[in-house]
Parts: C-alpha cells; sequence; structure tokens
C-alpha cells in the first residue's frame, strides 16, 4: 500500500454533478458536498460512503466519480483511483478531473521500484491523460510540473522545452521546474541553452556540487571554457577530497587551450596523488602535445610502473613514441598486447584505441597489408566494436582494396544510418574514384544533416559535385571549407581544380599556392606545382 501524499495533491476542484429535477439528484448533490466536508476534515472513510451513496443515486454522475477518484489517489489506492477515473471517462470522455487523476496515478505507477517492464507505456498514458486535461490553455501547475517531468524521462525533450517554459511563467525559479528544463535543453542538444538555465538554480543554491559539476559540463559542452574552467576550479577549492574536481579543472584548462596552466596543475595533482593513473595519463598528453615528448614518455612509463595491466599506460607511451616519430618503437610496443589482449583491454574500451594505434603505425611504416591483418585480427578479438571496422574500412581504402573498404563502411551504415563520419567517407571516396556520384552526393548530404558545418564533409560535397560536373554548386561548399581550413592542402587543391574548371585562373593559382604552403597532407606537390604553372600561365594571358 502506498502512503498518502505519494501523489502531487494540489486542491482538486470540480463542479458539482449535472443538476436535473428530482430528489434522488438533489440529495446525490448534498451527498457529493458533504463527502468534500468530510474529507476536509480528515474522515475519509466516511467522506468515501458519502460519495457511494451519491453514486447510488446517481449512477451517471461523472463528476462524483472523478471526485472518488481524487480521493482514492490522495489516499494511495491507486488501482480504485484507476477504476473510478476509468469510469468516469466512460459516463463523459471529456472530464479533466479524470484525465488529471489519470495522469498523476499512471505517472506514480511509472516511477515504482520494478516497475520497468511497464513504465514506457504507463508515462505515454499518462502523458495523454495530461494532455487532455491541459488541453485549452488550461493552467494547473501540479499537472504542467508533472507531464514536463514525463515528456523528460519519454525523451521528448521538444515538448518538454514548450511545457517547463509554460509552467516557469506562473512559477518562477521554481527548483524542479528549471532543473527539469536544464535536463530538456540537454537531452535536445542544446548545452548553452541549459547552462544559461541550469546557471540560474547554482546562483540561488550554491551549495549544490551536484549541479554545479553538471553546470561544469555543459560550460564544457557548449565551449564556454573560461566559465568551465571557472566553476571546476571553484569546486576544487572546496573542503574534503577534491581530487576528482581537480582533475576535471586541469582538463577543463586544457581543453580550452590553456596548456601551460593545464601541466601546472597537473603537476601538482600527480605531486599530492602520485598513484592517480588519470592525471598521469591527462599530463602524457598534455606534454605530447606540446611537443615534450622525452616529459611524455615519462608520464606514461608512471602509469605502466603503477600498474602495468592499465592499458592506459600502453596507448600514452604510443602517443608519445608517435609524436617522435618512433613508429618501430610502437610495433614493439602494442603487437603483442593487440595480438592478446586482456580482460580488462576489452571491458574498458581500450583495445580499439591500441588496435588503431598499432595499424597506424604500420601504416606509417608503409606496411598497409600489415595494417590490415592487425585490424583484421582486432576484429576477431571485439567484433561488436564499431570503430575498428571504421579503421577496417579505411585500411582496406589505403591498401587499395576499395571493394572491401566499400563493403565495410556500408556495414557501418546499415547499422547506424546516422554515423556521420562513416557517411562521409564512403561519399568521398566514391567520389575520388570518379565512381556512383549520385550516390555519392546523397551520402555526403546525409552526413551534412548531422553536422551542417564541418568543413570536411563540405569539401567531400564540393569535390563530389566537381566529379560529378556540377561547377556551380560545388563552390559555395568548396569555398567554405577552404576558409574554414585555409591550411588543409587537400581541401585548397580541390578549390582550385574547381577554379581552374570555371577559368578563374587568377583565383586557381591562389588555391593551389595555399595547397603548396598548407599541411601538404593528401597531395602530390609536384602535381600542384604542375597546376599552379599552369594557372599563372593562363591568369597571364587572358
Amino acid at each position: 500500500m502506498m502512503t498518502a501524499g505519494w501523489i502531487l495533491a494540489a486542491a482538486i476542484a470540480v463542479q458539482g454533478p449535472a443538476q436535473t429535477a428530482g430528489p434522488d439528484l438533489s440529495e446525490a448533490y448534498f451527498l457529493f458536498l458533504q463527502g468534500r466536508h468530510l474529507e476536509g476534515e480528515g474522515d475519509t472513510g466516511a467522506a468515501i460512503a458519502a460519495y457511494q451513496k451519491a453514486l447510488a443515486l446517481a449512477p451517471r454522475a461523472a463528476e462524483i466519480r472523478a471526485e472518488l477518484a481524487a480521493l482514492y489517489a490522495r489516499q494511495g489506492r491507486a488501482q480504485d483511483a484507476v477504476a473510478e477515473a476509468e469510469a468516469a471517462l466512460r459516463l463523459d470522455e471529456h472530464s479533466r478531473e479524470a484525465h488529471r487523476i489519470l495522469g498523476f496515478v499512471k505517472s506514480v505507477l511509472a516511477d515504482r521500484p520494478g516497475a520497468a517492464a511497464a513504465d514506457a507505456t504507463l508515462r505515454t498514458d499518462a502523458i495523454r491523460h495530461f494532455e487532455r486535461a491541459l488541453a485549452g490553455n488550461v493552467r494547473d501547475p501540479g499537472a504542467e510540473l508533472t507531464l514536463g517531468r514525463l515528456y523528460v524521462r519519454n525523451r521528448q525533450f521538444t515538448d518538454a522545452i514548450r511545457q517547463l517554459t509554460t509552467f516557469l511563467l506562473d512559477q518562477t525559479g521554481y527548483p524542479e521546474g528549471m532543473q527539469l528544463l536544464a535536463e530538456a535543453y540537454d537531452g535536445a542538444g542544446q548545452p548553452a541553452e541549459a547552462a544559461g538555465v541550469l546557471a540560474e538554480l547554482v546562483a540561488d543554491q550554491p551549495d549544490q556540487q551536484r549541479l554545479r559539476a553538471w553546470l561544469a559540463e555543459l560550460y564544457e559542452q557548449s565551449g564556454q571554457w573560461p566559465r568551465a574552467v571557472e566553476t571546476w576550479r571553484e569546486l576544487a577549492e572546496g573542503d574534503g577530497d577534491r581530487t576528482q574536481y581537480r582533475l576535471r579543472h586541469a582538463t577543463a584548462l586544457v581543453n580550452g587551450g590553456q596548456l601551460d596552466d593545464g601541466r601546472q596543475a597537473l603537476v601538482g595533482l600527480t605531486r599530492d596523488d602520485p598513484s592517480n593513473v588519470s592525471a598521469w595519463y591527462l599530463l602524457s598528453q598534455v606534454e605530447a602535445r606540446d611537443g615534450r615528448t622525452d616529459e611524455a614518455e615519462r608520464a606514461a612509463r608512471q602509469i605502466i610502473a603503477l600498474d602495468a595491466d592499465d592499458p592506459r599506460g600502453l596507448i600514452a607511451l604510443a602517443e608519445a613514441l608517435a609524436v617522435r616519430g618512433d613508429h618501430a618503437g610502437i610495433v614493439s610496443l602494442l603487437d603483442a598486447r593487440v595480438q592478446a589482449p586482456t580482460p580488462a583491454d576489452l571491458a574498458g574500451g581500450a583495445y580499439p584505441r591500441m588496435a588503431g594505434d598499432l595499424a597506424a603505425a604500420r601504416q606509417a611504416m608503409g606496411d598497409s597489408a600489415g595494417a590490415v591483418r592487425v585490424l583484421e585480427t582486432a576484429r576477431a578479438h571485439a567484433p561488436g566494436e564499431p570503430l575498428l571496422l571504421f579503421e577496417l574500412g579505411a585500411a582496406y581504402e589505403r591498401d587499395n582494396r576499395s571493394a572491401d573498404a566499400e563493403q565495410a563502411f556500408r556495414q557501418i551504415i546499415a547499422r547506424e544510418p546516422a554515423n556521420a563520419d562513416a557517411l562521409n567517407y564512403l561519399g568521398y571516396m566514391l567520389a575520388d574514384r570518379g565512381e556512383k556520384l549520385d550516390e555519392a552526393v546523397d551520402l555526403i548530404r546525409r552526413a551534412l544533416l548531422v553536422d551542417d558545418d564541418n568543413p570536411s564533409y563540405l569539401d567531400s560535397l564540393g569535390w563530389a559535385y566537381t566529379q560529378r560536373g556540377d561547377l556551380v554548386l560545388a563552390v559555395e561548399p568548396l569555398e567554405r571549407a577552404a576558409s574554414a581550413l585555409p591550411r588543409t592542402s587537400v581541401i585548397q587543391d580541390h578549390l582550385g581544380d574547381l577554379y581552374l574548371r570555371l577559368k578563374r585562373y587568377r583565383d586557381a593559382a591562389a588555391a593551389f599556392e595555399r595547397a603548396l604552403s598548407g599541411d601538404r597532407q593528401g597531395i602530390d606537390t609536384a602535381t600542384v606545382a604542375r597546376k599552379l604553372d599552369r594557372a599563372r600561365e593562363l591568369a597571364g594571358g587572358r
């Protein structure tokens, strides 16, 4: 039996039962009012008896059944409440009170321990009843808040944002409503809006560490790194064990571009907590990113000394060796572990990273077939890892096994139709080969639906259009990509080729010049230099 108060029991006001002539209905109405009075006096047993007598006199009075359902709900008698409310709806399908009670009861039933198998259906039913109860812009704060909560739990985030915003118009600053609205924005992929709502709540409840940590994470997700840094710093400076907050503070500093400050924070953390593997791992990554390979290797070996089975030590050391260009060292370090991974490697998600690093090292040594073998072995150990299939598809493509590469990416897309990276990779690969160009354009457009401002995807689309002969359509995406990544030589080369075909020779020459002064990855510099000479010659001859 659930205790009273298990349901939001805001005042439940109903109209009196419909009036028609006759002493029975007059007596029923009197009993109805008496039942409400008795419940108000705390005599629920007598109140129930009064309602039941009223129903004996007026069995088709939906309002009386709705009121009795509300009383049962307040007493925690869920099944009785549902039965009476459903009976009321059979008499009057528009009874707001019956819909309201069913919404409350079913929402609570969905949250009971052990209700997991049925909670989705119960939530959906509760939502439907609340929507009927609130139709026509009826205002009912308790129902509005509960409906907003149900929308969030049901991942109907757009509906939740609308409903909770309405609720907060009259209930300004209500903590649960604001927290739910932040959850809805977060779930809808709007972290900046979620952070804005949560920041107001945290300002009123500064001691709520869980909310402040969530706020810091939202700042990170929305790229507000100075605010994330400041929020993690405040948490790190509090009382008690703040090791995890110190680590998050250091991570935010690094991700926000403050490498030196992040390094200093990590050095301090490893000094105060020398067995903290996570801090050593991040420190190694920071040092490697900054080209300090000796320091990166030292931090990585510290992890291995603390726990040789922890794969983060090997991953960090491999990263340091990669920066140094010691690809043979990476092969020596990782080959045995990739061939025979530990259960921890497979369970913790580190195995795809180790296999990818080993394959990349073999590729850098000119051993494309060896890279493929590494990833095929890895796939045998972890067949369910989508990252390994992606890496294997890319390895097939680099080993000139185009059919195998295409099959691998099609498998990924079949399982994950919105996998933007796979859509783009396959689309670009087809376009670069001049094959299935209509499909290539479609695949890349689908990737851009997921990430519409991704420069690599824009370059792929522009290049596919160019290959298909749609030169005018190619201009806008290629120019956007080239502007976003001015030092990415392959994109500048694509733009130069497009301009050359459009007879915009001076623009083509400028693009080829940028290609040669960029990172020079993915281009044949001799070929680009010849195209530059040709563009200059044609520009001068106009």
